[in-house]
């Protein structure tokens, strides 16, 4: 029985290697690339991440308060639910016609890495915070360090992912990330650093989710 359904699984997984690259070659014969498949992902993290950064800016300027609402809370909710709801989804991009191909590879790539190191990056700060109140610096005040960080690691991201997927407008995006991310070194020590950060999570990452999502097959192969 472990045979025949070792067998049956193989002989899906030719099924749709063989749907994929027929997939591939129709682009081919067309003269166009194969879409990126991943737009649901930048939509989730941008929008969980601006919507976190918002809420902590009207939180911290008075204008929302909830007492069982801490200063982590909101990146806690929005980390631990991008992460499900990216996995989710994950395997139903990977199921949509050219997810297979380098462009496609490439992006999930190094869009995980990004969300690897920002994770880790974190929980790091978690750590080491306060390690260096006696130099003067505030206690918290490495976490201003997450916004630059990660737009210029978003915009090195659609760097690469415009060069695999052969999509030079993604580049625009890159240098939109990059300036965001000047601007917010500029802003370390001031609350608007929190609405600069929600506005670029949403210009910088939910906007070009919703751009490939319509661009997106949705045949599944």
């Amino acid at each position: 029985m472990s045979e025949a359904k070792d067998n049956q699984d193989g002989a899906h997984g030719d099924a749709d290697l063989a749907s994929e690259l027929a997939y591939v070659r129709s682009l081919a014969e067309e003269g166009r690339n194969a879409p990126l498949v991943g737009g649901m992902h930048y939509l989730i993290w941008g929008g969980l991440i601006g919507a976190a950064a918002l809420f902590s800016y009207l939180s911290s300027a008075g204008v929302i308060k909830l007492a069982f609402v801490n200063g982590f809370t909101p990146w806690i909710v929005a980390g631990i639910g991008g992460w499900i709801l990216s996995i989710t989804m994950g395997r139903r991009s990977q199921a949509k016609p050219g997810a297979l191909t380098i462009g496609n590879q490439t992006a999930s790539s190094v869009w995980f890495a990004v969300g690897i190191f920002m994770t880790l990056f974190w929980l790091t700060l978690m750590v080491v915070h306060d390690n260096y109140t006696d130099t003067g610096m505030a206690p918290y005040f490495l976490f201003s360090l997450m916004f630059p960080v990660a737009f210029g690691l978003y915009g090195v991201a659609f760097f690469v992912t415009a060069t695999a997927a052969r999509l030079g407008w993604l580049r625009y995006f890159s240098y939109l990330s990059w300036g965001f991310a000047i601007v917010s070194l500029f802003l370390l020590d001031s609350p608007q650093r929190l609405l600069v950060g929600a506005l670029g999570s949403l210009a910088c990452a939910a906007l070009p989710g919703l751009i490939l999502m319509r661009r997106e097959p949705t045949d599944i192969v």
